[in-house]
């Protein structure tokens, strides 16, 4: 019999120990257990081996531990307990045991009652965690990974598991170790899409978020851009591989390469922001008419998700092709969105001023226009704007001869310019 001290069992391995402590348990077993007195039992063996374990005799309490175990798992209220229980008495041993073999014994024993404890309660429809157990596995045999080396990868494969079972759970730490290992194996595809299915599914969580980008700047955008530009030559009508090769693009400013991928964009289902930047390139490309088919999809598609600046990019497009009234018009609109959108203010005070440039001024009165430039400019909190403006106000001698100007006074300005109306009251100021 083992007595707590004794060292004459030192050198047996940790198969031998278990196989005693089994066999203990099972001599200890009375008839009336086989004979259907099992919750009586099973409340004798209780007591005894929970009377060792608060007192911490672990190794006295491992034989009538393992009878429950094996005979009644969920003895008393039909939860995990007693497995808890098995796993701290063989960490405990672990720890204080000197000798390699049987602390590795110990540690197996540890990582057994890991893989007997959920199908053991679930098996009798009892309370346990599955997503606890199989990721505190994977922790146990890290915190242990020295004496448990050869079982590293069922460290890695407990807390994938753990990720199926509820990925939301998982702590960055683990999500961590998972990426880590596809890296460091060379599995860069992998790795990519579980840092790309993360940024879906968690990516507003900080620790996630910092995650994804301590890997992302690891990962070469060139290796990034190779991986997924195999996986869209593999499948053109992958639509997540084809949104993250164009968000990439974008991301490295290939320019040419997110034009010849905009056509297969557009015949998926492009985001709001998606058709903005589209719009914003073709413009930026001299292709009007096809920023102008971008808006209105976008117009059709997401009505409710026009902003400021998808009438302030239209605008800027009809300004290129000296279309002023309607530029004109796509700019209001901006402010109708947003009256406090800088941009548009701003646009309408440089449209003005290359509206005139374009057209000019016939006689004195017509500078007047001037004055409302600058009034533009200062609207758009563009006082440098305004100033050059001041150049080419009306001088002292026109305002003398200008009938209905009185320097200081108010006057009313009217201007036009290929359908462009500059019009309003402005005050009166010499050059």
């Amino acid at each position: 019999m083992l007595r707590s001290g004794s060292r004459t069992w030192k050198l047996l391995s940790g198969c031998t120990l278990v196989v005693l402590v089994l066999a203990a348990s099972a001599r200890m077993q009375p008839a009336a257990a086989q004979a259907g007195g099992v919750d009586q039992e099973a409340a004798m063996h209780y007591s005894l081996y929970y009377e060792n374990f608060k007192n911490e005799n672990y190794k006295d309490a491992l034989p009538d531990l393992h009878w429950i175990l094996d005979n009644a798992p969920g003895f008393l209220k039909k939860k995990d307990t007693n497995f808890k229980r098995a796993v701290t008495a063989y960490e405990a041993l672990a720890e204080q045991e000197t000798d390699g073999a049987m602390k590795r014994a110990y540690l197996d024993s540890v990582l057994s009652m890991y893989d007997r404890a959920v199908p053991a309660i679930q098996g009798i429809g009892g309370e346990i965690d599955e997503f606890q157990w199989t990721r505190d596995k994977g922790r146990f045999i890290q915190k242990n990974l020295n004496a448990l080396e050869d079982r590293k990868g069922e460290a890695i494969e407990s807390y994938r598991k753990a990720y199926e079972l509820d990925a939301k759970r998982l702590d960055p730490y683990y999500l961590d170790v998972l990426i880590s290992d596809l890296y460091t194996e060379g599995d860069i595809g992998g790795a990519l899409d579980f840092l790309r299915e993360l940024k879906d599914s968690r990516g507003d969580e900080e620790g996630v978020e910092n995650l994804i980008r301590k890997y992302f700047a690891v990962i070469p955008p060139e290796e990034q851009i190779a991986f997924l530009e195999e996986q869209y030559a593999e499948d053109p009508t992958n639509v997540e591989v084809i949104q993250q090769l164009f968000e990439l693009y974008q991301e490295e400013g290939y320019h040419g390469k997110m034009m010849e991928m905009a056509p297969k964009i557009l015949e998926l289902d492009p985001t709001p922001g998606v058709l903005r930047l589209l719009t914003r390139m073709y413009i930026e490309d001299g292709d009007v008419d096809q920023a102008a088919s971008v808006f209105n999809q976008m117009q059709s598609t997401y009505p409710d998700e026009l902003i400021a600046q998808d009438y302030h990019n239209m605008g800027i497009a009809q300004q290129e092709l000296e279309k002023f009234g309607d530029a004109k018009r796509y700019y209001q609109q901006a402010l109708e969105v947003d009256p406090e959108y800088k941009a548009a203010l701003r646009a309408i005070a440089d449209l003005y001023a290359t509206a005139v440039a374009r057209c000019g001024v016939k006689d004195r009165e017509a500078a007047a226009v001037f004055w409302l430039i600058a009034d533009a400019y200062n609207r758009a909190g563009d006082s440098n704007g305004a100033a050059r403006m001041r150049s080419a106000f009306p001088t002292a001698e026109d305002i003398f001869y200008v009938q209905k100007w009185t320097n200081g006074g108010t006057t009313s300005v009217s201007y036009g310019c290929r359908g462009l109306s500059i019009s309003g009251t402005t005050r009166v100021r010499q050059r």
